[in-house]
């Protein structure tokens, strides 16, 4: 857990956190409504379900300044020790990009371009890296946000999704 600093007069500070985990023997169901938007929930299936979570520094004195952001896609359980996939099924294995902010792009949507890898490293870690391109929602500003390459590596463990 992380605990709060001073940051010189400025009230606490929490620290960012990262978090890596998986959970087998689930899957991410997608609920759409008005036709563009959707909410997530996890249900007990037969695939499994990676997510990554950053929780940006948060001060106690500041105002919508707090920040947080996922990562997350199931897959078939592998039969070997590694799974690679690409753009190409995005979509079927679910991957998500999550951003919650006070922000113009804050939001949840599907992902479609990119690659996720993955290699077991022991009989509880797969090490992860995602290379995929975040597409912002549509913007009616004069200065569109612009697409986002982003890369992500760590290591998976077992644990609570929510």
């Amino acid at each position: 857990m992380a605990m709060s600093q001073d940051n010189g007069g400025k009230g606490k500070t929490t620290p960012a956190t990262k978090r890596f985990v998986y959970i087998a023997n689930s899957s991410i169901e997608k609920r759409t409504y008005d036709s563009i938007y959707f909410d997530v929930s996890y249900v007990k299936g037969k695939k499994m379900v990676f997510k990554y979570a950053y929780t940006g520094p948060d001060v106690e004195m500041l105002a919508d300044d707090e920040y947080y952001e996922t990562f997350e896609f199931e897959i078939n359980p592998p039969k070997g020790n590694t799974f690679s996939f690409g753009s190409n099924k995005f979509e079927e294995n679910k991957v998500l990009f999550k951003r919650s902010c006070f922000c113009l792009d804050g939001g949840i949507r599907q992902l479609y371009e990119g690659k996720i890898t993955g290699k077991k490293i022991n009989n509880t870690t797969w090490l992860v890296e995602m290379d995929v391109v975040i597409v912002p929602r549509d913007s009616k500003t004069r200065n569109p946000i612009q697409p986002v390459r982003r890369k992500l590596k760590g290591y998976f463990h077992p644990g609570g999704i929510i």
